[in-house]
């Protein structure tokens, strides 16, 4: 006598079961791994845009930019051109 594991059904549903995890699996680690993207070439820009305005950037501040997450990096660069000197970025840090 087979076992329910053993049957063609229980296997049919076993397998494409796994195929729609591993999918997921995938999918979300795409998107994670997009994000980590998306954040390092906006937290390059960030640095590399407040170096050429200010030229030195302090290691506490660097240290602090490089802990932001997306939205942050977005704010600071979308204000580079408000930003007049490097005590204002305390009001984009977190």
């Amino acid at each position: 006598m087979l076992s329910i594991e053993e049957s063609a059904g229980y296997q049919r549903i076993f397998e494409k079961g796994m195929e729609k995890g591993i999918e997921k699996g995938m999918e979300k680690g795409m998107e994670k791994g997009i994000e980590k993207g998306q954040q390092e070439s906006l937290l390059d820009v960030t640095i590399r845009l407040l170096r050429k305005k200010f030229r030195k950037i302090p290691r506490e501040y660097l240290a602090r930019i490089k802990e932001q997450d997306v939205y942050v990096l977005q704010q600071i660069i979308d204000s580079i051109f408000d930003i007049n000197d490097l005590k204002e970025l305390e009001d984009y840090l977190q």
